[in-house]
């Protein structure tokens, strides 16, 4: 729809008239580098009354790849009077804050870190308050784990689940010493009850073995 300014348009007026709750948005770039359809769809939503925008700056061509141009968070903070939330390339607290101080933006959002890893919320939390971030248990990276699939499987069902786990446990693994061998073992896990025998496993071998304890998390 970024690509039909009306039809977006028509969409965010009946929302808002159709609801009392807050009504925000997400959308990227655009479908170019200038970032043009991005001010014209924010200038809209704020016309048609939308709470907030949630901006990811990067083209619908980038998909995940290359970088986010934080600049167009600032150009579109410059550009509305409603609150804008900033997202793309937050993987540390340090990064939130950052985007934070270069944009204006009012706050950001996580993606794809906050899988495996959403501890980050509370690092940042800490860090704007200028407290440091809490230390991690490495007993929690597991457990942590055991409830993902827990939860996984009460949403989808196990057969969908057995699939989302195979490669999504191997996000819980950033910064873990030997966790190429895990995100394999993961990987070629074949059922449920097996992804969770190669959770237990290295969960032991962690607390038997220091030098395969969790270290820092990491990219």
């Amino acid at each position: 729809m970024m690509r039909t300014p009306k039809r977006a348009e028509s969409v965010l007026q009946a929302v808002r008239q159709a609801v009392r709750i807050p009504v925000t948005i997400k959308i990227r770039s655009g479908w170019n580098p200038t970032g043009r359809e991005a001010l014209a769809i924010g200038a809209i939503a704020e016309g048609c009354g939308v709470d907030a925008v949630t901006i990811h700056p990067r083209t619908a061509a980038q998909k995940f790849s290359g970088r986010a141009d934080w600049n167009l968070i600032a150009t579109l903070k410059r550009a509305v009077r409603i609150p804008v939330i900033g997202n793309g390339d937050i993987r540390s607290a340090e990064d939130a804050e950052r985007m934070m101080a270069e944009t204006g933006c009012d706050a950001v959002m996580i993606g794809r870190r906050a899988v495996g890893d959403p501890r980050i919320f509370t690092a940042i939390i800490a860090r704007l308050r200028g407290q440091p971030s809490p230390p991690e248990d490495p007993a929690d990276r597991f457990d942590r784990m055991g409830r993902y699939i827990a939860l996984t499987v009460a949403c989808y069902g196990e057969e969908t689940a057995r699939r989302l786990v195979r490669n999504r446990l191997g996000w819980f693994a950033r910064g873990l010493r030997c966790a190429s061998a895990f995100r394999h073992a993961a990987a070629n896990a074949g059922s449920i009850p097996e992804a969770l025998e190669v959770i237990d496993a290295y969960r032991r071998a962690a607390v038997a073995t220091p030098e395969a304890a969790p270290g820092t998390p990491g990219g």
